[in-house]
């Protein structure tokens, strides 16, 4: 995915950009990446969820490895990709080949914080209204 501005624009706000956007512009990459694979709408939705988790929890500065481990716990022992899904070298690659929508993840999460605290939230609120507005929270 190529955008015409740069993380740092939506960063210093020159450009309007946000998580809902991103949300779109990702679920069009993942979708058109897995098209071919012919999977049913349920499957598709899964990937595209997976790998937005997976740009979050990077994009919020954690490490491929905790990754792994969270969605190891998550999934069932019964789902047949479940090795490949918490592979670490598969999600080095991920992270290696997505590097530009973690980085545009992690300018839209820092405008949106800073706009909370700008607006007089506590960190707490902040961290609340931050999780209403991205519909994820990585848990600690």
């Amino acid at each position: 995915m190529e955008w015409e501005f740069t993380p740092l624009q939506v960063l210093a706000g020159e450009v309007k950009y946000s998580i809902e956007d991103y949300r779109k512009d990702l679920n069009e990459e993942v979708l058109k990446t897995l098209k071919s694979f012919d999977m049913d709408e349920y499957s598709m939705n899964f990937y595209v969820d997976y790998v937005y988790t997976l740009f979050y929890w990077l994009a919020t500065n954690q490490t491929v490895l905790t990754y792994s481990r969270f969605i190891e716990a998550r999934l069932p022992d019964s789902l047949e990709l479940k090795k490949t899904l918490t592979n670490t070298e598969f999600l080095y690659s991920l992270e290696v080949d997505n590097v530009q929508f973690v980085d545009m993840l992690r300018a839209i999460l820092m405008n949106l914080t800073l706009g909370f605290l700008k607006d007089g939230l506590s960190i707490e609120d902040t961290r609340k209204a931050l999780q209403n507005t991205t519909g994820f929270a990585r848990e600690v």
